[in-house]
């Protein structure tokens, strides 16, 4: 009667869970078997920046032609490889590699958008994005963004802007100019020295703006709209060769 009452627990809930396991693996196995019938690319974030194309994240799939994907069941690579291959591109921010249904091969890929170019007179010039990474210049593309320069930038090219505590700060600073649509069209060049001292080159006037730290850097660029708004229009554009920012509730201009 016992073994009766156990064959049937068996069969009522172990069997179908055997059955379901197997089923699974069975599926997993056919859909590893399934072959790799088309690359579907998607590129996010370019915004007129095309530092990376399809033919990229192509070269990036195959090991630049080396390695076939197409036509290939998926049992033959494995898609968190080529997702890391991917995402090692210095111009990627983020991808995912997966497949559908359908046997197509996904890639959804968000492009680095750079915010500032790092001018480097005893070396190769580098971007700094939006997230505070480093990024190379490419051949293919140039962003048209502020020019950033001095000593300041040196420890951060080969990590970037984000090591640090000073360079947070100064990144926070470029970040915020980026975005604002009336200081982005005034700056032209942020000249930043070993101490985090800045001089910003403006667009238009010939006004050199000794800025000073990125210390309450909101009430320094108050003044200085006070400056352009008031002062200027008062005293004429070319009136004044400097404007010191550096001194609380003052306006030095020379």
């Amino acid at each position: 009667m016992q073994l009766k009452k156990s064959l049937n627990i068996v069969l009522k809930f172990i069997l179908p869970l055997l059955v379901f396991v197997v089923s699974i693996g069975f599926v997993s196995k056919k859909q590893d078997e399934v072959l790799c019938k088309k690359i579907i690319i998607n590129i996010k974030n370019q915004q007129g920046n095309f530092f990376i194309n399809e033919a990229d994240i192509n070269s990036l799939l195959t090991n630049n032609g080396n390695e076939m994907v197409m036509n290939l069941p998926y049992e033959n690579f494995k898609l968190k490889d080529l997702e890391e291959r991917v995402n090692a591109h210095k111009f990627i921010q983020t991808a995912e590699v997966y497949r559908d249904l359908a046997g197509n091969m996904m890639v959804d890929a968000v492009q680095a958008r750079p915010i500032a170019r790092i001018f480097n007179p005893n070396g190769a010039d580098h971007y700094i994005s939006d997230q505070g990474k480093i990024l190379p210049v490419s051949e293919r593309f140039t962003a048209r963004v502020m020019v950033l320069s001095g000593d300041f930038f040196k420890p951060y090219l080969e990590e970037d802007m984000m090591k640090d505590d000073a360079g947070k700060d100064l990144f926070h600073f470029i970040k915020f100019i980026e975005q604002d649509k009336f200081w982005s069209a005034q700056f032209a060049q942020l000249e930043v020295d070993d101490r985090g001292i800045i001089n910003i080159y403006p667009q238009v006037t010939k006004q050199l703006i000794e800025f000073g730290t990125v210390y309450n850097y909101s009430d320094k660029l108050s003044k200085l709209k006070i400056f352009y708004d008031k002062i200027l229009p008062d005293r004429g554009w070319n009136r004044y060769d400097r404007v010191n920012l550096q001194f609380k509730e003052q306006i030095i201009c020379e």
